[in-house]
């Protein structure tokens, strides 16, 4: 399905777990590596899903396509380590970020190996905050981002339709607020799917699927070449949204319009990272797409 997951709901550190051969049991002096328990569990999430130059270049181009002018001020909701900020003024002298997220551990953790990265110039234009994105002051951005299905979290209409209130309240006039959704025919499933990285798999299981209350609680885990495991290193307690009533509840929200981008596929059915305007699509076995509110 190739989907990439957020960082907000996240669990502990991961369980890692070693599996051994009978000979190394008998043989205590023999040990196999242990991959999983030199690896960072942060640092293997931003290898596996994230692709932040290409959120960055989509919500710039589109900025840029709909206003006339480029985007300064991107606000990223639910940021976790901050890699797409970071990114964003990475790429542009100009640009300014501003992140929230209530992950101590999973801020702090970006703070000193993302904004580490940068220059001090640079770094003086992203401010990742560790605080409730409801609580975001309503300073004018020009993007609020809410990527990975972060916003998710909120399980009642009512909080999202707060959420997106807030959103709205905080977008210059001509502003954007992006975020992205899943769905398809597997988004009902409870299943397991493995993508293999350079060095690690990780692994995506839809643990639970509750066909009443669409939640569903998922985790990510990360296997090993030498067999070792980091099982659960992030779970995701969530309620899943349709693509008709996210739009309807970003207009009650205040949005003037919602635009749906729709993820192309290659050849061989997988997704081709190339978005565009659409008004109907298939749905297949597992789709992704932007939505994009217009205040």
């Amino acid at each position: 399905m190739g989907i990439a997951f957020q960082k907000y709901n996240i669990s502990g550190l991961g369980d890692c777990v070693v599996a051994e051969s009978k000979k190394n049991k008998k043989n205590k002096k023999k040990k196999p590596d242990r991959l999983a328990f030199l690896a960072n569990k942060y640092d293997l999430y931003q290898r596996a899903v994230q692709e932040p130059s290409a959120d960055n270049e989509f919500m710039s181009k589109l900025f840029s396509m709909k206003f006339n002018r480029d985007a300064i001020v991107m606000r990223e909701d639910f940021c976790g380590t901050g890699l797409l900020s970071s990114t964003w003024v990475e790429e542009d002298p100009q640009r300014k970020a501003i992140g929230y997220d209530l992950d101590v551990e999973t801020v702090n953790w970006g703070i000193e190996n993302n904004l580490s990265k940068l220059d001090d110039e640079q770094r003086s234009r992203v401010d990742l905050r560790i605080a409730n994105v409801l609580d975001a002051p309503k300073d004018p951005v020009d993007i609020v981002c809410a990527m990975n299905f972060s916003w998710w979290i909120f399980k009642q209409r009512k909080e999202l339709l707060e959420y997106f209130s807030s959103v709205r309240s905080s977008l210059n006039s001509d502003g954007l607020f992006i975020l992205d959704i899943y769905g398809g025919k597997e988004a009902y499933e409870e299943m397991e799917e493995e993508h293999e990285k350079d060095g690690f798999a990780y692994i995506w299981d839809q643990d639970k699927v509750c066909g009443v209350s669409d939640e569903i609680l998922c985790h990510i885990s990360f296997h090993f070449p030498d067999g070792s495991k980091m099982k659960r290193a992030f779970t995701y307690d969530w309620r899943r949204y349709g693509m008709r009533e996210s739009q309807e509840i970003l207009l009650d929200a205040g949005f003037s319009a919602v635009e749906v981008y729709w993820e192309g596929v290659d050849e061989e059915g997988e997704g081709d990272g190339e978005f565009t305007l659409q008004s109907r699509a298939e749905n297949t076995d597992a789709w992704i797409a932007y939505l994009v509110a217009i205040p």
